[in-house]
C-alpha cells in the first residue's frame, strides 16, 4: 500500500492500522477516465474500453467494496452508440446487482445531492432495486450534458438506477459544492463531487471567491474527499487548476481528466493529498498513456487513509519510445543515410515489440507501439505508413506506429521556430488534449483583432462535441453583427476604429461576456430546432458517423519538407481524449474555415 506519512498533513495520512475495526473502514474502488466506446468500430481495439471496465467492476466485486467512485469520462462520446450504452448497462447489472448488504449510511438530503436526476434518492435505498455495489460518478468533459435539455449519457445510465450521478454544476456564476455525507461505523466521510467545468472559467471563479465547498459543522470529525475532472497539467496560464487552489480542509482529492497514472497520493504544501488514477484505456499514443494502467483501492478510517494501487491486467500493452537520428555524415549519400536510419528504426521497433511481450497483461493482445523519431536531415523517399504495414498482425496500430518529427521546424525566410505560445509544434502531442487547447495556446501570442478567443473556443467545442456544423459560423456572424451595431451606435472617428474595436473585444473577454454569449447563442432552443429541421441526418446517423473510421492520408517525407501523416492517434486536439478530433475528420477538411470571417 502507498504509505502517506507527512507530519504536516491535516489528516493523519498514514496507513490504516491493521487493528482498526473492519466495520469502521470505508472500502472504496477508485477509477477515472474509462472512455467506454473509444474506437469501438476498430476490428482489433474495439473491445478495449469495455474489457477494462469489466475488470474494474470485477475487482470491486472481489474486494467487496462499499462503493465504486468514478472521476468522469465514463463515456468517450457525448452521444455514445446504442451498443456502448448496452454494454455499459450490461456490465453494471452483472456486477453491481445482488444480495450483498450495504453497510454505509447516507446522511445528506438526498434530493439536494441528486438534484436534476430522474431519481432523487441513492440507488441502494430504492425498494425496486437490489444494489450490491453502489457506483457514484461525476461527469467529465466527454460525457457532459448537451443539447437544449442538457441531457448527457450519464443521465441515461442514472435513470436506470445503476449509477448515482452527482456533482452536477448548474450555476456557472456561483458554485456551492455540498458534500454527500456518509457514515460507516465510527468513520464519517464527506464526499464532494464537482463535474467538469471549463478550466479557464473555474480558475477565474476560484480567484473571485465564487467557488465554495461547504463542510459539516464538526469539520475535524469528517474525512473530506473531493472528486473532480479538470486540467492538472499546465496547458497555459489560465487553462489548468493549480494544486494551491484546493481548500486546505480537504484530506484527499481524486483528480480525473489527466490520463497518465499517478495513483500513489502526492502531498501538497497546503496539506492536501492528490491521487491521479489516470485512464484505463489508451485514447492516444502520447507517452503518458504508456504508463502502467492502474486503479486504486482506497480505505478510510476516521482521519486516516491508504491507497493500494491495482494494476489492470486486461489492458492492451502500449510501448512508447523516442529516438533521435544522427545527422548526415560527411561522405554519406542520402541513400546510405536512409538505409542506416531505416535499420535503426526497424531494430528499435523489434525491441519494443519484444518488450511488450513481457508486460503484466494476462491476455494475448497485439500491442500498441509508438516510436517517435526526431530527425535533422530528411529521408527523401521514406513512407512511414507503408513501412508500418510490415508490422500488420504483429501490432494493433501498424498505420501510425511511427511519428516522424523534425528536430526544429523553421519558417521559410526566417530563423524563427514555429511555436504555439511557449510550446513547439513537436511538443503538441503531449499538451494538446483537445482542439480547444490548440486554439487557446495559439492565440495566447497571435491575438485576434475582431473576435473574442474564449467565445470562439466555445464554438469550436460545440462543433466537435455536438457535431454542430454551424456553430463556428453562427458565432462569428453574431459577433460581426454586434460589432457593426456598436460601431454604428458609437460612431468612432475613422482614425480611432482600430483602438475602438480592440477595446470592445477585450472588454468582452475580461468579464467573460463572450463565453456567456456563445453559450446563449449555441444552446438557443430556436436554433437547435432549426438545426434538427434542416438536418438530413437523424441522431442515429450522427452516431454512426461519429464512429466511422477514416483511413489516414498517405504522403512521403521528401525534399520539400513534407512528411507522412502518421495516423489518427498521433494528432493533438481531442485525439488524446479521442472522439472526432482523433481521426482528422472535419478538422482536416477545412470547410468554412477557408472562407474569410468578415
Amino acid at each position: 500500500m502507498a504509505s502517506n506519512t507527512q507530519s504536516s498533513q491535516q489528516s493523519d495520512a498514514s496507513n490504516v492500522s491493521s487493528d482498526a475495526p473492519e466495520d469502521d473502514i470505508f472500502r472504496i474502488l477508485v477509477a477515472t477516465d474509462i472512455h467506454l466506446g473509444y474506437n469501438e468500430k476498430d476490428a482489433i481495439r474495439g473491445d478495449d474500453s469495455f474489457r477494462a471496465f469489466e475488470e474494474i467492476l470485477e475487482k470491486a466485486q472481489k474486494l467487496e467494496v462499499d462503493f465504486v467512485l468514478l472521476g468522469g469520462d465514463l463515456f468517450h462520446d457525448t452521444k455514445p452508440s446504442p451498443y456502448c450504452i448496452f454494454k455499459c448497462t450490461e456490465l453494471l447489472r452483472k456486477y453491481c446487482l445482488g444480495n450483498k448488504p450495504i453497510e454505509i449510511e447516507f446522511l445528506s438530503d438526498q434530493a439536494a445531492a441528486f438534484k436534476g436526476n430522474t431519481s432523487l434518492s441513492v440507488n441502494y435505498e430504492d425498494p425496486n432495486l437490489n444494489i450490491a455495489i453502489p457506483v457514484f460518478s461525476i461527469h467529465g468533459n466527454h460525457d457532459d450534458p448537451s443539447g437544449p435539455k442538457l441531457i448527457s449519457a450519464m443521465d441515461l445510465i442514472s435513470s436506470t438506477g445503476l449509477v448515482n450521478y452527482f456533482g452536477r454544476v448548474t450555476d456557472l456564476k456561483k458554485i456551492d459544492v455540498e458534500p454527500i455525507l456518509l457514515r460507516k461505523g465510527e468513520t464519517q466521510l464527506a464526499l464532494y463531487g464537482m463535474s467538469h467545468v471549463k478550466d479557464e472559467r473555474l480558475g477565474r471563479m476560484f480567484l473571485d471567491g465564487k467557488v465554495k465547498m461547504m463542510s459539516p459543522p464538526d469539520i475535524k470529525e469528517w474525512f473530506h474527499l473531493l472528486v473532480w475532472h479538470q486540467n492538472r497539467a499546465n496547458r497555459g496560464v489560465k487553462n489548468f487548476i493549480p494544486d494551491k487552489t484546493l481548500p486546505d480542509f480537504l484530506d484527499l482529492v481524486i483528480w480525473g481528466h489527466e490520463h497518465d497514472c499517478k495513483i500513489v497520493p502526492e502531498g501538497t504544501d497546503k496539506g492536501v493529498w492528490i491521487c491521479q488514477p489516470g485512464s484505463s484505456v489508451a485514447t492516444s499514443l502520447a507517452e503518458g498513456e504508456s504508463i502502467k494502467k492502474q486503479i486504486g483501492f482506497l480505505r478510510v478510517y476516521k482521519k486516516k487513509f491508504d491507497m493500494q494501487p491495482i494494476t489492470l491486467t486486461t489492458v492492451r500493452p502500449f510501448m512508447f519510445k523516442q529516438i533521435e537520428l544522427k545527422e548526415l555524415e560527411t561522405g554519406d549519400t542520402y541513400d546510405i543515410y536512409q538505409e542506416k536510419s531505416v535499420q535503426i528504426i526497424n531494430n528499435t521497433l523489434e525491441e519494443m515489440i519484444e518488450a511488450a511481450k513481457h508486460t503484466e497483461c494476462s491476455l494475448d493482445l497485439l500491442p500498441l507501439i509508438r516510436l517517435r523519431v526526431l530527425y535533422t536531415d530528411e529521408l527523401p523517399s521514406f513512407n512511414a505508413i507503408r513501412f508500418g504495414q510490415k508490422f500488420v498482425d504483429r501490432v494493433a496500430n501498424p498505420e501510425d506506429i511511427l511519428k516522424l518529427l523534425p528536430k526544429q521546424k523553421i519558417r521559410k525566410g526566417t530563423n524563427e521556430k514555429i511555436t504555439l505560445g511557449t510550446c513547439s509544434l513537436e511538443d503538441m502531442e503531449e499538451w494538446a488534449t483537445r482542439v480547444e487547447d490548440i486554439v487557446l495556446k495559439y492565440f495566447e501570442t497571435e491575438k485576434l483583432s475582431l473576435l473574442p478567443v474564449k467565445g470562439l473556443t466555445e464554438a469550436v467545442t460545440k462543433f466537435i462535441d455536438a457535431s454542430d456544423n454551424d456553430a463556428i459560423i453562427d458565432y462569428v456572424e453574431f459577433q460581426k453583427k454586434q460589432l457593426l451595431d456598436k460601431m454604428i451606435k458609437e460612431d468612432p472617428d475613422s482614425n480611432d476604429i482600430e483602438v475602438f474595436v480592440e477595446e470592445y473585444v477585450r472588454s468582452k473577454e475580461i468579464d467573460n461576456r463572450d463565453i456567456e454569449e456563445a453559450a446563449n447563442i449555441l444552446n438557443d432552443i430556436k436554433r437547435q430546432n432549426n438545426r434538427r429541421k434542416g438536418s438530413k441526418n437523424s441522431d442515429e446517423s450522427l452516431i454512426s458517423d461519429d464512429d466511422d473510421d477514416v483511413k489516414p492520408s498517405v504522403s512521403t517525407l521528401n525534399s520539400s519538407g513534407s512528411r507522412p501523416l502518421t495516423g489518427p492517434g498521433s494528432r493533438g486536439g481531442k485525439g488524446s481524449r479521442g472522439g472526432k478530433g482523433s481521426r482528422g475528420g472535419r478538422g482536416s477538411r477545412g470547410g468554412r474555415g477557408k472562407n474569410p470571417l468578415f
